[in-house]
């Protein structure tokens, strides 16, 4: 009787050993899994930030007569134009990306050569006022005043 309770108590020692492994080796899974994701949010917060100081920093440089949203080849971009130089800096979303394009002043858009400024799931540019532009994202607006 004795040995048939030594070998019932260590059944259950395992048993209960197991199952702690198990739990600790679920909380780590999880654990791991919402780290991964917590990192995943913020990759994407810095990124839209880093998307939209780059272009709020661009239109603040430059006067309200060489800032334009415009549309060309039927995709919106945004025109910051160089009068003395005759070149313009084109801004504007395809695919996923942010893209800048520097070249000629009315040059058509060419994706493949454009520099990537960064991912966004979506990225519109319009005139809130005459001098007040606001730059959407799927992770927020931003608003941006145009110098005089």
């Amino acid at each position: 009787m004795e040995k048939r309770m030594k070998t019932f108590g260590d059944l259950l020692t395992v048993i209960v050993m197991v199952v702690l492994f198990l739990v600790i080796l679920l909380l780590v899974v999880f654990s791991a899994v919402s780290y991964q994701k917590a990192v995943d949010i913020h990759d994407a917060n810095n990124n839209t930030r880093a998307v939209l100081s780059y272009v709020i920093t661009a239109v603040k440089a430059n006067e309200a007569e060489t800032v334009e949203v415009t549309e060309r080849d039927g995709t919106p971009v945004l025109i910051l134009s160089d009068a003395e130089t005759g070149f313009e800096q084109q801004i504007y979303f395809q695919d996923g990306k942010v893209l800048e394009s520097y070249g000629r002043a009315g040059a058509p858009l060419v994706p493949e050569d454009a520099l990537v400024i960064g991912e966004a799931k979506s990225f519109e540019i319009g005139y809130l006022t005459e001098n007040l532009l606001e730059i959407r994202t799927d992770l927020g607006n931003s608003y941006v005043n145009i110098r005089q």
